[in-house]
């Protein structure tokens, strides 16, 4: 999420979402739940591009080809399974980033809002 226009407000104090501890909490295990998921798929693609296909693939062109092609598929092409599973996980980061300085501005602005009011309130 680099230059995410969120973020940046998120940054600037400029991006409340509304929501309890308990809320932000929950979003952020579900995201690290997903994340951990996202991870073991990225295991398993990268296990299935070095599993043999069949019998084929040792005896026919063709059917190395078309094996190597599905290997291609699960892990080291450019749009291959691992990479789609990554940059998912990249995302979610991001998504967690944003989460937290959303939260860290609301409470910025609780802790002005409370030193504000101790000051007029003397």
């Amino acid at each position: 999420m680099g230059n995410n226009p969120l973020l940046q407000s998120a940054d600037n104090g400029q991006l409340v979402l509304h929501m309890n501890r308990e809320g932000l909490d929950a979003i952020m295990k579900a995201c690290d739940v997903y994340i951990d998921t996202l991870q073991d798929l990225v295991f398993d693609a990268k296990q299935l591009s070095q599993f043999k296909l069949g019998f084929a693939e040792d005896h026919l062109d063709s059917g190395r080809d078309l094996a190597r092609a599905f290997q291609r598929k699960a892990a080291g092409d450019q749009n291959c399974a691992e990479n789609t599973f990554q940059s998912h996980i990249e995302y979610v980061e991001g998504m967690k980033t944003l989460f937290r300085a959303s939260w860290k501005s609301t409470e910025d602005m609780d802790h002005g809002n409370a030193r504000s009011v101790n000051v007029q309130g003397r």
